[in-house]
């Protein structure tokens, strides 16, 4: 059996980067497309893309803003300027993406005991934003599920989705992002 022990070892030294490493706006314009692209293949009208704290890499890698505290809803639909939902504390930071994206102020998102008397509800921003009856809505949150049916965001986004569009309208894209054998990611 081999002998083993500890000993003391220096750490490398790496040194500090001149600059901060960034993505190019162009390439989250571009990721952007391709996944129109995509959701047009699978026939989407919409896709929204769900996001919170402990899930939020489908959206930061779409848009490069990675929400704090709070959840956010990416609404992409065929041709339009990506609509970005948030609540209270996000509005700032969200509006500072390198994304080209319009921020909608959604305090139903906001931290528990913060102001909610400002933004529509759910469902009339989904309306204003083109979502109708017999649309066909793509959903990402963060799992792939062998039905396409099964939905992992909060059932009150879900259900307000399903109610609008009909509920065999709305289908699992979280694969187009996150597939292991083709996604985007």
């Amino acid at each position: 059996m081999p002998n083993s022990h500890l000993g003391e070892i220096e750490l490398p030294e790496f040194g500090m980067p001149e600059r901060q490493p960034t993505v190019p706006p162009g390439i989250y314009a571009n990721r952007l497309e391709e996944l129109r692209n995509r959701a047009s293949e699978r026939g989407f009208d919409f896709v929204l893309v769900y996001a919170d704290r402990e899930h939020s890499a489908n959206l930061s890698y779409l848009s490069g803003f990675d929400p704090r505290f709070e959840e956010a809803l990416l609404i992409v639909a065929p041709t339009e300027e990506p609509v970005i939902l948030v609540g209270n504390e996000c509005r700032g930071m969200a509006a500072a993406a390198p994304l080209a994206m319009s921020v909608r102020l959604f305090q139903d998102f906001s931290l528990p005991g913060q102001p909610r008397g400002e933004s529509d509800t759910l469902a009339r921003i989904l309306v204003d934003e083109g979502m109708a009856q017999r649309s066909r809505v793509g959903v990402v949150g963060w799992k792939t599920f062998p039905e396409q049916r099964l939905l992992d965001v909060p059932s009150y986004i879900a259900d307000e989705i399903r109610a609008i569009v009909g509920r065999d309208n709305v289908q699992k894209a979280t694969d187009i992002l996150s597939d292991a054998a083709d996604g985007m990611r």
